[in-house]
């Protein structure tokens, strides 16, 4: 079971746990925060049931620290403890009882008797600042002979933090002290320990939490530092420290030291001395200069967070460089999304991907737009494991094996503070970091960093797992000639107005995503395997059409995967897919292809809202569970069963043949759904009926007219409707279009309007019978134009279907209306943002239509019926809107 599985499970307390030995455990020892059926939480000291309120969600957490990290047992701790002052109970100021939040003891006697005299410390839970809190620990501490207390708010994010204090009763005051002591350590003899002293942190998330708040809750954040960055040089001098030789570590604070100001910056300066020793065997990625920037006393918090846990561990601990190498992307992810705007592959699809791809040892891999890190630590991982695995412990073939498998991991990224984060993600996941270097992949190759051409150049990686920048329609697109003119995807075909001879010609910009696509394609090795994240509009626009027929001519399409539209939240609502291909041999592209499967996926589910809330699948009780909501593990195993030949085909995962591929090279799974293409074999059987034919809906009738109008600007022309008068209409998106009352919609004044928006508001006024489709978003919603809206004026983004005929206007808006037309129209929708729909698809739609439209009556009959409730819904609306409620009340008062 995973540290999140056992962290959400639901389970009883066990009194046999209650005394857990203070020697160093393993994470199958660890307890969390648990809530029962009920919604109350399970006390982790005593097994009572307890409200979930915030206070008690801090104070649970923390008691789980206290037992994880420090080894305190349950029957140690203590919660809701009067306080006496010698034989009188401690009251508020309103008289009732002062209780301190948890109360730690120095052996299970005490606790159990509640001894004042035999207290180790106290902790105060979710008082709302330092300062409050310091007060009340106070009157607690002075009242018992406890050497030592706690403050922690329990918070995520800048506000978290913890402090510890010891007791200077001659001054009678809480001194801030740079540890709390572990179960069997006492206040005053916590030391400078050695190396092999340094426990594994159990939550290095806290760890990393605690110290990003202490750079921000000390207010960093508004000098000109790079707090991500800083907190990654910390990190660097940590691990540093950690690997050099010495039995005694030199990133540490003593209490002495931590108490005097000389003291704080000669430990200070200790770290960003171990920094630099490691930027000096780094130079090409750290250039000489480059410091810890943050005062010192923002360094010496950090150490007092990090001083007493080892972040270096042996290559056999693979589950505990996972543990480390999560927490740090996720900081990271965090706090470079705050500063930069900058954003990250959801690891669940990281980890898809790289299963999929399964890099084994001995392949080299890369991932030419690194950012980060994070393809490059997760197929490093993924290969170590497989070390692990299938080798035996100490064994020279293990060792070897480990080895390459660091020395065969390469990144190319141009931003250098994304290969620093990258550099140090490769060290907290095991090392491999040499080749993680800095340089743009897009140029060319005999301009990458040297590492690279040496041992990982053109032709040599055998894996390429990567997610590209898009540009979309910005200002990120390639303009830079230079790089443009190595690229088939940056070159159109132009034909000669006096020769008609057609030459290529070189664009003014592309897009980067598609000259990556091109660059690592050319990059990978014969018969190498890669898994790219692209636009949705890489599979089926006329953009990437030369994208896609290079994929063709030089590799085998594996697979395609579109990904769930909330992937990338809440960081970029881009639609995204995966692409997965083989390349091809020289000999196999000079032969004739064979006829292939392609695996096809839909994701459904990828376990967080938009917001990036995760979603955990539900028990039949309907209680969450640790498991994330998510459909990538069942589509890793699919794309795995075809490869043996045992896919059962479903819905949202299934194969095609190369052969079924159309001219276009469309390769988007929507347009090959068993499920969408069944809507069009079931409208196909009606070709086989008397007195049937199927025809597309732009060719029911002569004289229907589909189309969508020009793209509106209406800043000069908008009006309040207080200033209505005989040229103010009404103008409409497909939100007000769709609402029954239509409160939300503007008004345009055509005398303000210039010849120009005179003729586009012409095209795109809607007449009484009209029908509206929703293009974009979510497509294909129908409204229905009523004699109250005649005249009005709707935004190009609803599709208009213009249709003379009442009957057969009829019969189509039931068809529309179905799930036969939704399934159509959504095996032709496009785009990477948002979902988009156009007026040449719907003219595609197949519609069955009869010879006589008597055998259709009872759908003519339906379509009927919803025209004329839109029709009977609008008079009403009207209606309360010009002889209303308001203008009936206002009539009784005049009239009283």
């Amino acid at each position: 079971m995973t540290r999140c599985a056992r962290r959400l499970q639901r389970c009883r307390f066990r009194p046999e746990e209650a005394a857990i030995s203070t020697a160093p455990h393993d994470r199958s020892t660890d307890v969390y925060p648990i809530l029962n059926e009920e919604g109350k939480y399970i006390c982790l000291t005593d097994g009572a049931l307890l409200p979930a309120t915030p206070e008690e969600a801090v104070r649970q957490g923390f008691i789980a620290v206290l037992r994880n990290e420090y080894g305190y047992p349950a029957n140690r701790i203590r919660r809701e403890v009067p306080i006496h002052h010698g034989s009188s109970e401690l009251t508020g100021k309103d008289g009732t009882a002062v209780r301190a939040d948890l109360v730690v003891y120095a052996d299970a006697v005490a606790a159990a008797k509640r001894d004042q005299g035999r207290i180790t410390f106290v902790v105060e839970c979710k008082k709302p600042d330092v300062k409050s809190g310091y007060q009340q620990l106070v009157s607690y501490i002075f009242s018992t002979n406890a050497p030592g207390g706690v403050w922690t708010n329990g918070m995520e994010g800048d506000g978290a933090d913890t402090r510890f204090y010891r007791v200077d009763r001659k001054i009678g005051q809480l001194l801030p002290v740079a540890e709390l002591p572990r179960a069997d350590e006492t206040w005053g003899a916590v030391s400078r320990r050695k190396k092999a002293e340094l426990e594994k942190p159990h939550d290095i998330r806290r760890l990393f939490r605690l110290c990003n708040s202490k750079l921000y809750g000390r207010g960093m954040e508004n000098y000109d530092f790079d707090l991500t960055m800083d907190m990654v040089r910390i990190l660097l001098a940590k691990i540093h420290d950690e690997s050099s030789a010495g039995d005694y570590p030199d990133f540490y604070i003593s209490q002495d030291e931590y108490e005097s100001a000389d003291g704080r910056a000669a430990a200070a300066a200790r770290v960003r001395s171990l920094f630099e020793q490691f930027a000096e065997r780094n130079r090409e990625v750290f250039p000489e200069g480059e410091k810890i920037e943050v005062p010192d006393s923002a360094i010496v918090e950090v150490i007092t967070v990090l001083q007493p846990w080892s972040l270096v561990v042996g290559y056999q601990d693979a589950d505990d460089w996972d543990v480390m190498g999560a927490a740090y992307e996720q900081y990271t992810h965090q706090n470079l999304k705050r500063q930069r705007g900058q954003f990250f592959t959801n690891r669940l699809i990281v980890s898809a991907m790289v299963r999929i791809v399964d890099p084994m040892v001995g392949e080299k891999v890369l991932d030419p737009a690194g950012g980060s890190g994070g393809f490059v630590t997760a197929a490093f991982r993924y290969v170590r494991q497989a070390v692990l695995e299938s080798t035996q412990p100490g064994s020279p073939q293990r060792e070897r094996q480990l080895d390459d498998a660091k020395n065969d991991i390469f990144l190319s990224e141009i931003t250098p503070r994304l290969v620093k984060l990258a550099k140090t993600a490769m060290l907290l996941n095991g090392d491999g970091h040499a080749g993680m270097t800095r340089g743009n992949s897009l140029g060319p190759y005999e301009e990458l960093d040297p590492w690279i051409q040496s041992r990982c150049s053109r032709g040599v990686p055998k894996v390429i797992l990567s997610n590209p920048p898009f540009a979309g329609q910005g200002e990120s697109r390639i303009t830079d000639p230079h790089i443009l003119a190595q690229y088939e995807t940056a070159k159109r075909t132009v034909v000669s107005r006096v020769t008609g001879i057609p030459s290529a010609e070189l664009m003014p910009h592309q897009s980067p995503e598609l000259l990556f696509f091109e660059r690592s394609l050319d990059w990978l090795a014969e018969g190498g395997r890669m898994g790219i994240v692209l636009p949705k509009a890489f599979l089926d626009t006329a953009q990437a059409s030369r994208a896609r027929q290079l994929l063709f001519d030089n590799a085998y399409l594996d697979g395609v995967v579109t990904l769930h539209k909330d992937s990338f939240q809440p960081d970029t609502g881009v639609r995204t897919c995966i692409v997965f291909l083989t390349k091809k041999t020289a000999e196999q592209r000079e032969q004739l292809e064979d006829d292939y499967e392609i695996f096809m996926a839909v994701s459904q589910k990828i376990g967080q809202t938009s917001e990036g809330v995760p979603i955990f699948v539900l028990d039949d009780d309907g209680t969450a569970t640790a498991r994330i909501d998510h459909d990538l593990d069942e589509i890793v195993s699919d794309f795995k069963a075809l490869r043996r030949g045992t896919l059962v085909p479903s819905q949202f995962r299934y194969a095609v043949k190369r052969s079924d591929l159309d001219e276009r090279l469309n390769i988007n799974p929507q347009y090959y759904s068993p499920h969408l293409n069944e809507s069009i074999a079931t409208v196909r059987r009606f070709d086989e009926l008397d007195g049937w034919s199927v025809v597309t809906l732009g060719q029911i009738e002569k004289g229907i007219s589909i189309f969508k109008g020009p793209r509106l600007k209406t800043e000069n022309v908008i009006v309040p409707e207080a200033e209505a008068g005989k040229e103010v209409v009404g103008y409409y998106t497909p939100s007000a279009m769709l609402q029954d009352k239509r409160d939300s919609a503007k008004y345009v004044d055509l005398a303000r309007a210039n010849a120009k928006q005179l003729r586009n508001f012409k095209t795109v006024t809607v007449r009484e019978g009209d029908l509206l489709l929703t293009r974009s978003g979510s497509i294909g919603r129908l409204a229905y134009v009523s004699s109250v809206m005649d005249g009005q004026i709707v935004s190009d983004d609803m599709i208009r279907v213009r249709i003379p005929s009442e009957e057969i206007r009829a019969y189509v808006a039931a068809f529309l209306l179905s799930d036969n037309a939704a399934a159509q129209m959504l095996m032709n929708e496009y785009g990477s943002i948002q979902q988009h729909l156009e007026p040449g698809h719907v003219r595609d739609l197949l519609i069955p239509v009869p010879d006589d439209w008597a055998d259709a009556a009872e759908l003519v009959a339906n379509g009927r019926a919803f025209m004329k409730a839109k029709e009977v819904s609008d008079q009403a609306m009207h209606a309360l809107r010009i002889k209303g409620f308001d203008s009936g009340i206002s009539d009784l008062l005049e009239n009283a």
